[in-house]
């Protein structure tokens, strides 16, 4: 009898034990997966922010105006479609020569500084950093064409398909988690698509300010192509923190063949938009609905840049915001049990 209780505890013991390795080689397995699927899932959750956009625009007619979803996602992609081509007709050839003449100053700007701090090849100052391999990726991705425009269309599809039925892909990635625990899961689905919503509403009418300000106040300081200059603040405002560092770089560029004084107001001016835009812009737009740290907001961007490249810097910010709600929400009050404010919660 002692022989059987004994054979029993020891099976008992290595079946917990193989369970255990199976669920370490399921996690092991998992995450291997999302690495090589990176970029697929980046762009699936790049379709989810427009998919977010569509809703956004299309959820106030359906309340409103009664409209069926159908129409109103229509209404709301036309409206896209509307303002884009607005934009690219009264701005877009004026911007395009402006961007064209930037190509040609910046690098004869670019090669003249670093002549005097005794770089000869611009290469050599990126090399070998983080910052280098980064932009040797962003450099090597930009230039695949063909691979853009199909993960361009991949988005608008996937974000159509998305707006179009948001329900069915919620409720089925619902159903992947344990039964006890999917209303929770739920709840911050909503919670995160919620704060999305509010931080894409936010960041799109901060880009296009701080892409307005940025080319007037370098107009009136006279530094030439202030208007492409502005639409590279504007689109680069997207990745916060970093975003603005880098679009400032090229005005400072082109500020440096006017001497030390211009500089120092081009610099000044960015900062100044900057200021607004933290200070004013944002807090008026958002409020403090979605509020990130600075220092994760940084992180991320850093962090998912060296992981999976320009695609990890582009969608930083917003999946720090996703991850946000998930752990305040299933970490810090559902596990902790501590009381927390959670971004895109209903009050």
């Amino acid at each position: 009898m002692k022989d059987e209780r004994t054979s029993d505890q020891q099976l008992k013991s290595e079946t917990l034990f193989v369970r255990r390795i199976v669920i370490v080689a399921a996690f092991l397995g998992l995450g291997a997966t999302i690495w090589f699927l990176s970029n697929v899932l980046l762009l699936v959750f790049a379709g989810i922010l427009l998919a977010v956009i569509l809703r956004s625009i299309a959820e106030p007619l359906i309340r409103k105006l009664g409209a069926s979803e159908g129409v109103a996602l229509s209404l709301a992609g036309l409206a896209i479609l509307v303002v884009l081509g607005a934009v690219f007709v009264l701005f877009g050839a004026q911007i395009y020569d402006q961007l064209r003449q930037l190509l040609e100053v910046l690098p004869a700007a670019a090669n003249r500084i670093l002549a005097d701090l005794g770089i000869a090849d611009i290469r050599e100052l990126f090399t070998g950093t983080v910052v280098g391999n980064i932009a040797v990726t962003a450099y090597q991705w930009g230039t695949a064409i063909i691979s853009v425009a199909t993960a361009l269309l991949f988005v608008i599809f996937t974000g159509i398909y998305l707006a179009a039925d948001p329900r069915t892909y919620r409720d089925g990635l619902v159903q992947l988690f344990p039964p006890n625990i999917q209303p929770m899961i739920g709840e911050t689905l909503d919670d995160a698509g919620r704060a999305l919503s509010l931080w894409l509403r936010g960041q799109l009418m901060a880009m296009l300010i701080v892409g307005v300000m940025t080319a007037l106040a370098l107009f009136l300081i006279g530094i030439p192509s202030a208007f492409a200059l502005g639409f590279i603040a504007g689109i680069a405002d997207f990745v916060p923190i970093v975003g603005p560092i880098v679009a400032a770089i090229p005005g400072l560029l082109v500020a440096s063949s006017q001497g030390t004084e211009m500089v120092i107001w081009t610099l000044a001016a960015y900062i100044l938009v900057q200021q607004i835009e933290s200070n004013i812009v944002l807090p008026m737009i958002v409020g403090s609905a979605v509020k990130i740290a600075p220092a994760v907001g940084l992180f991320a961007v850093i962090a998912l840049g060296v992981l999976f490249g320009p695609l990890g810097v582009l969608f930083a910010y917003p999946l720090a915001v996703v991850v946000d709600v998930a752990v305040r929400r299933l970490y810090v009050r559902e596990t902790l049990g501590e009381k927390v404010e959670i971004s895109g919660e209903k009050k």
